[in-house]
Formats: C-alpha cells, sequence, structure tokens
C-alpha cells in the first residue's frame, strides 16, 4: 500500500490529507450527534404540563438536564417566559442560529474536500502524463517502456484516490445534512407548540 502511496507522487500527500479531514469531521460529527439524549415526546409533554402549573423555572432545570438542541432552545424561550410573545420568539431564533452553526460546523470543509479531491486527483494525472511525455521528448530512440508506465501510473493512482475520497466522502455529507436538517424540523415544530401554548395561556389570563 505504502508503495502504491509513493508512486502515486507528490499530489498523494495533500489527498492523505484530506483523508484525515474527512475521517475526522465525519468521527467528530457522528459523536456530536450520537451525544444527543432524550425523548422529544416527552420533553413536550413534560414542558407544557410545567407550563399548565405555570412553573417555568420548573421547566427550565428540566431542560438543563437534557443535551439536545430541542431542549437549549425551548430552554432558551422559556427565559423569556412572562415577557412579550415578540421576545420569546427572538430568544427562540436566536438559539436556533446558534444550534445549527454548531450542527454544520465542518461541513463547510467537508464540502470543500469534495471538490478539491478530485481536482487533485486530476492535478496528479496531468502531472503525470507530462511527466511521460517528458521521457518521450529525452530519450533517443525506443523510450523505456519501464519509465513511460511509472508517468502513467502516477496518473491513474491520484485519479483513482481522488474518486476514492469524494465518492464516500458525497454520501456521509449527504447523511449529515439530512440529521441537520431534521433537527431543524425538530427545533422548529417544538418552539412553534411552545409559542402557541404561551400564547393561549396569556390569553387565558
Amino acid at each position: 500500500m505504502w508503495q502504491i502511496f509513493l508512486k502515486g507522487g507528490p499530489v498523494m500527500y495533500p489527498l492523505l490529507l484530506c483523508s484525515i479531514l474527512v475521517i475526522t469531521i465525519t468521527i467528530e460529527r457522528l459523536w456530536y450527534f450520537l451525544s444527543h439524549r432524550g425523548d422529544l415526546d416527552e420533553i413536550k409533554r413534560v414542558v407544557l404540563r410545567l407550563l399548565e402549573k405555570d412553573a417555568p423555572l420548573d421547566a427550565i432545570q428540566y431542560l438543563q438536564r437534557i443535551n439536545h438542541p430541542v431542549a437549549r432552545v425551548l430552554q432558551a424561550g422559556l427565559v423569556a417566559y412572562g415577557k412579550d410573545l415578540p421576545e420569546m420568539e427572538e430568544n427562540l431564533k436566536d438559539c436556533g442560529e446558534m444550534e445549527i452553526k454548531q450542527m454544520e460546523r465542518g461541513l463547510g470543509l467537508f464540502n470543500s474536500i469534495i471538490t478539491a479531491a478530485p481536482l487533485l486527483g486530476l492535478l496528479g494525472t496531468v502531472l503525470g502524463i507530462i511527466k511521460s511525455f517528458q521521457i518521450l521528448s529525452v530519450t533517443e530512440g525506443l523510450p523505456s517502456m519501464t519509465a513511460i508506465s511509472r508517468g502513467i501510473a502516477e496518473a491513474l493512482i491520484t485519479t483513482a484516490a481522488g474518486l476514492i475520497i469524494a465518492v464516500p466522502s458525497l454520501f456521509i455529507l449527504h447523511w449529515l445534512n439530512n440529521l441537520v436538517q431534521r433537527r431543524i424540523d425538530q427545533m422548529n415544530h417544538f418552539s412553534k407548540d411552545l409559542l402557541e401554548a404561551y400564547k393561549n395561556r396569556r390569553a387565558g389570563q
């Protein structure tokens, strides 16, 4: 394997860096999403029940024990309990934006790697072909097939390496984006439920 890597030429080193970054981001994001805990239906049920009892502080303390974006967003909204509805909406919006930034951390770099890896592979291809033509131009008589094949092999190795990095990364990024979108949908849904419950409670007072 190491010999194949060396035959790929200098472009293999940035490709290696790309593969390390892909693995690192994937593990870190997987750990981040798996660390989210909490039954969302139970969270909604408990929070709404505590609001009916006019106990927002108890609801905040309950949510503080739960590691989930929805819990943190609801907690930010409840901080504005007793104040005007627009202030609660603003708290929910600001916290939601912060949570989205946390969820999307590293995905921009991930997307750049998906674009860059095939281009680096193409660069290696071009360099390998250039090397082959240089061998042909300086060789008197019949050129060495071994020397020519070395340049072609370098071209093919880098192209393959770039695609090997980019193709799985594309599927991983799609999966991570789906997870992010699912969390966003959950935050929006529960934020609307909280606002509706708060609005109804204020109207009934």
